[in-house]
């Protein structure tokens, strides 16, 4: 029976890191699961898949050596829109000129872009935004391979700049030929979750979720990052198995004033339906180069925790940054140091707010309600699949999630949930589940002998099986 370490405190808030050259230092993956890591990201924009494979393996290693659940999750890069090679590698637009948007350069006004089907879906009036939303272009024609713009905001774009089209309506491109060869990589290698990129609506989901049948297939995180996914969010948040606030491209789909409540928005949306949510993008900054955050980043991070947020992501601060371990440990006093005097609240608040529960969170619900009353000192859930532990993480209990299972894939992928710390174990027998939770609520001193505890199981596909709640008393 394998019990979980406990190398720093237990964390609500998860922390994704995202891997790269600075994060292939011997010995670096592990100082960041000790520091407070829990999901490792693989960005398949960058690298091959040989790079990847050699991260995964690392994660895997760092996994097994500090008996600690570390979930991976491959980022596709999805219908990424770029600028083709232009002469001289950059061009500088003037407001009021004239651009044309080309599959194919025929003059000196053509922008090249290498995704044609953009062009398809352009109509007049609509707005382009080019190199992160520096440029503005207004469509004013056109015609085939071919759009005609106007510069209303000018600047410098350089070949591979990005290009959004928050108007533009763009079915059908998730996921591309190149995200499908990522997928059967990422099934390939047993990894836990794909971020899906540039979600429009649920249909995309649907359609990344039927290009493999594996039984291997990875959970699917929905990336909220275009205008149209808003609209379609409730939709998207019910058929993905968690989302990611986006804020890079959201940035740019949207106007920057409308960022924080949309992601608030966005939060809000899938905790009403218990999926795990990941709040991404400079949330750490400054730290690519400097060993300390600003003090708004700290506040970022501290506010996305109480809009609700299951994890907070770190990108090129420790994929390419320069102190990654030491983003690690600042995510980690600012999640301690904000749940140490909101987590009570919060929890009661998420109680008292769930006035009308779903009946497949009414366990979920009920355990939570019972532990507050009673004053428990966690909620031990036994476990066949994802839905119970996800489902109390909903209610965001003040005590942990200790969620007990058999399978090493569902002991990862419960990583991400706010509260849930995932235990393996080598038995399906209930006693030693609660014994395998005693064990490890004792060794981090989450409780003591004489303690109560929630115990919760939900029905299986098993004869005779049935949910179950009780009270259980820790004994030594």
């Amino acid at each position: 029976m394998t019990v979980r370490s406990s190398p720093g405190p237990w964390q609500r808030t998860k922390i994704v890191c995202t891997l790269g050259p600075a994060t292939d230092a011997p010995g670096m993956l592990e100082a960041l699961v000790c520091s407070g890591m829990d999901v490792a990201r693989i960005n398949m924009s960058h690298g091959t898949h040989g790079d990847h494979a050699a991260r995964i393996e690392l994660v895997r290693a760092a996994s097994r050596a500090l008996s600690q659940p570390i979930a991976i999750l491959a980022d596709l890069p999805g219908p990424k829109f770029r600028i083709g090679d232009l002469a001289g590698r950059s061009r500088k637009l003037e407001d009021g000129m004239i651009v044309c948007l080309a599959a194919e350069v025929q003059g000196p006004e053509d922008l090249p872009v290498r995704v044609p089907a953009l062009l398809n879906a352009l109509r007049k009036g609509e707005y382009v935004y080019l190199a992160d939303g520096s440029v503005e272009l207004r469509v004013k024609a056109g015609a085939a391979g071919r759009v005609t713009c106007e510069v209303t905001a000018g600047g410098t774009v350089r070949s591979g700049s990005g290009i959004n089209v928050p108007e533009a309506e763009l079915p059908g491109l998730v996921p591309t030929d190149e995200d499908r060869g990522h997928i059967a990589f990422a099934v390939s290698h047993e990894v836990d979750w794909i971020g899906v990129s540039f979600v429009q609506s649920a249909a995309d989901i649907e359609r990344v979720r039927g290009s493999v049948q594996d039984a291997r297939m990875p959970l699917l995180m929905a990336k909220i990052e275009k205008r149209r996914a808003l609209a379609d969010l409730d939709e998207i948040v019910e058929t993905a198995d968690g989302v990611m606030v986006a804020r890079g491209d959201l940035g740019v789909e949207t106007d920057l004033a409308q960022i924080p409540l949309a992601q608030k928005r966005i939060i809000a949306a899938a905790n009403a339906k218990g999926r795990p949510v990941v709040t991404a993008t400079q949330m750490l900054e400054s730290m690519v180069e400097h060993e300390h955050p600003t003090r708004a980043e700290v506040t970022d991070v501290a506010n996305a925790v109480l809009d609700g947020t299951d994890a907070v992501m770190l990108s090129a601060e420790s994929a390419v940054g320069r102190h990654p371990e030491a983003a690690v440990k600042i995510l980690q006093r600012v999640l301690a140091a904000t749940e140490a005097q909101f987590a009570k609240p919060m929890a009661a608040a998420r109680l008292r707010g769930a006035d009308s529960v779903a009946e497949d969170q009414a366990l979920a619900f009920a355990a939570c309600h019972l532990a507050e009353r009673l004053g428990a000192k966690a909620i031990i859930a036994h476990v066949t699949e994802r839905r119970l532990p996800a489902a109390i993480a909903r209610f965001r209990p003040a005590v942990p999630i200790v969620a007990v299972c058999q399978s090493p894939a569902l002991w990862r992928r419960l990583a991400i949930n706010a509260g849930v710390s995932p235990l393996l174990a080598d038995t399906a027998e209930e006693r030693a589940h609660i014994d395998l939770a005693r064990d490890w609520l004792f060794e981090a001193a989450f409780a003591g002998t004489g303690d109560r505890a929630v115990f919760v199981s939900a029905a299986t596909d098993e004869p005779g099986s049935a949910d179950a709640l009780r009270v259980t008393i820790l004994h030594g």
